[in-house]
C-alpha cells in the first residue's frame, strides 16, 4: 500500500470512531484491557484445532510470542480512538499483514481466529444490560473488522509480490542459459530470410522454402521461448507475426510476377524486423531475470533472498533440520577504495565471494546483499559447523594478501555475525538477527565473529 492509500484508510478509521462517543471509546478500551488475555486464549484454543494451523503454531515458544503479539494488537487497536493515532494504526495493520504473508499464514485462518474473539466478546457481554453496551459492542466489532480488512489488503499485496518473485525464481533456475540463444536465434532468423531471397532471385525452377513456423527459429520460439516467457505481451504478437510471415512466404512461392515477389519479400523483411525487435525485448526480460546474480561476484543478489530463505525455513521447520546464517562485512572497506581505487576494491569483493563459494557446500547459498556485505545461508548446519565456517572465512581473508595490477599488496579483514534458526516462522526475523549479530561484531572491534542464537522477537 502506498502513502495515499494508507492516508485514506487512516481517514476511514477516524470516521468509524467519530460515529461513536468518547464514552464508547473509553469503555471499549477498558473492556479490551481487562479481557485481552481471555480473548487471546480463545483465539489460539480454537485456531489450533484447524489442521492447517499445525505448521504455524506447533512450537510453544512461537505460540507464546504470537500470543503476546496478539494481546498487544488488541490493546493497541482500541487505544487508537483515544490517542487519535489513526495513521500509525494503519501502519501497524499493514506490518502485521506483511508478517502473515512472509510466514505464509492463510488470511482465512486469521479471520477464523478473529471470529472466535468476536464470539467471546459477545459471550462476555451477555450477562450485562444490552442497552448500556450495544454502542460499545458495535464499535468493537467495527474496529476489529476494519483492522482485519487492512491486514488482508496488506497480506494480499505482499502475497502477490511473493508469488511473482517465486515464479521469477523458477524461471531463473530453469533459464540461466537462455541468454546464450540471443545471437544464435537472431542469426537463424536472418539465415532463413537470406535463403528465401537467394532462392527467389536465383529463379530456381522448383521454388520451395520451409515455413518460418517450422524453421529452427519458429520451433524454438513456439516450444521453448513462448513457454519460458509466458505472460509477456510480446509472445502472442510474435506468434501472430510468424503466422503472417508464413502467409507471405506462401504467396512468394506461389507468385509468378517478379515485381510482386519483391514486394512480398520486402514485407517479409519488415515483419522479420518487428519479430527481431520483440525477441530482443524478451531477451531483455531474460537479462532482468539473470539479475538474480550479482554482476561483479556472480553470487546471488537480493532479488531471490526472501524466496530462498523462506523456503529453507519452511524445510527446517517441517523436518526439524538445523539452519544457520552468516552475515559478513568487509572492515573499513572505504579505506581500500580511497587508497587503491574502486578497481582494487572490486578485487577484494571478488575474493570474498571466492572464499564463500570455496567453503560452502553445494546446498548452501551465498549472497552479495550490499556494497561490501554478504550472506551465507548454511543448510542443515548447526552452530558448530556455522562457527567453523565463519572462522575459516575470517582467517582466509585475514591471511591472504590482495595483489594489485601495479604490484601493490594489502590485506583486509571481515566481521561476521552468526545466528542459528530457532523456529520463528518469519524469515525477516532470521535475517534481522544475523544483521544484529554483524553489528555487534563491528562494535566488538571488527575482525571477529559474534553469535546471536535467539531470533529477534515479533
Amino acid at each position: 500500500m502506498n502513502d495515499e492509500c494508507m492516508a485514506k484508510l487512516a481517514e476511514q478509521w477516524g470516521k468509524i470512531c467519530q460515529h461513536y462517543s468518547v464514552n464508547d471509546h473509553v469503555k471499549a478500551q477498558n473492556f479490551i484491557q481487562q479481557h485481552s488475555s481471555v480473548l487471546v486464549n480463545e483465539f489460539y484454543s480454537n485456531i489450533v484445532l484447524e489442521p492447517e494451523a499445525a505448521d504455524f503454531f506447533k512450537d510453544d515458544i512461537i505460540q507464546q510470542r504470537l500470543k503476546n503479539s496478539l494481546n498487544q494488537w488488541l490493546i493497541e487497536s482500541f487505544d487508537v480512538a483515544v490517542n487519535e493515532a489513526y495513521y500509525a494504526a494503519v501502519e501497524k495493520q499493514q506490518k502485521v499483514g506483511q508478517v502473515h504473508a512472509r510466514v505464509g499464514i492463510p488470511s482465512w485462518l486469521i479471520m477464523r481466529g478473529i471470529r472466535e474473539i468476536e464470539n467471546k466478546i459477545l459471550e462476555l457481554l451477555a450477562g450485562l444490560p444490552l442497552e448500556n453496551n450495544h454502542h460499545m459492542l458495535s464499535y468493537m466489532l467495527q474496529i476489529m473488522g476494519f483492522a482485519t480488512e487492512i491486514m488482508c489488503r496488506s497480506y494480499e499485496a505482499n502475497t502477490e509480490r511473493s508469488h511473482e518473485v517465486k515464479h521469477s525464481y523458477r524461471l531463473f533456475s530453469a533459464m540461466q542459459d537462455v541468454a546464450v540463444q540471443k545471437d544464435k536465434q537472431r542469426s537463424i532468423l536472418l539465415d532463413w530470410e537470406n535463403e528465401l531471397m537467394f532462392k527467389v532471385f536465383s529463379e530456381h525452377p522448383q521454388l520451395q522454402h520451409i515455413a518460418l513456423s517450422k524453421s529452427e527459429f519458429g520451433l524454438w520460439f513456439v516450444h521453448k521461448a513462448a513457454y519460458a516467457f509466458t505472460g509477456a505481451e510480446q509472445v502472442e504478437t510474435i506468434i501472430r507475426l510468424i503466422q503472417q510471415v508464413d502467409t507471405l512466404n506462401f504467396d512468394v512461392l506461389d507468385c509468378q510476377d517478379q515485381t510482386q515477389k519483391v514486394e512480398r519479400i520486402q514485407e517479409i523483411r519488415d515483419v522479420n524486423r518487428q519479430i527481431q525487435h520483440l525477441v530482443d525485448q524478451l531477451f531483455q526480460v531474460t537479462e532482468y531475470i539473470d539479475s538474480g546474480n550479482d554482476s561483479l561476484t556472480q553470487l546471488l543478489n537480493r532479488r531471490y533472498l526472501s524466496t530462498i530463505v523462506s523456503r529453507e525455513i519452511n524445510f527446517a521447520r517441517k523436518n526439524d533440520a538445523a539452519l544457520s546464517l552468516l552475515a559478513i562485512d568487509a572492515d573499513y572497506f572505504k579505506r581500500i577504495n580511497d587508497k587503491y581505487g574502486h578497481t582494487v576494491g572490486d578485487l577484494a569483493l571478488r575474493f570474498i565471494a571466492e572464499v564463500l563459494l570455496d567453503v560452502a557446500k553445494g546446498s548452501d547459498y551465498a549472497f552479495r546483499v550490499g556494497g561490501e556485505e554478504f550472506l551465507l545461508l548454511l543448510v542443515e548446519s548447526d552452530l558448530t559447523r556455522a562457527l567453523q565456517i565463519a572462522e575459516t572465512i575470517r582467517m582466509r581473508i585475514q591471511e591472504t594478501p590482495i595483489r594489485t595490477a601495479h604490484g601493490q599488496s594489502f590485506s583486509f579483514t571481515v566481521s561476521i555475525g552468526c545466528t542459528v534458526y530457532n523456529g520463528h516462522p518469519d524469515y525477516q526475523r532470521f535475517l534481522d538477527t544475523a544483521d544484529s549479530a554483524l553489528y555487534a561484531a563491528k562494535n566488538k572491534g571488527r575482525n571477529c565473529i559474534h553469535v546471536t542464537e535467539k531470533v529477534l522477537s515479533v
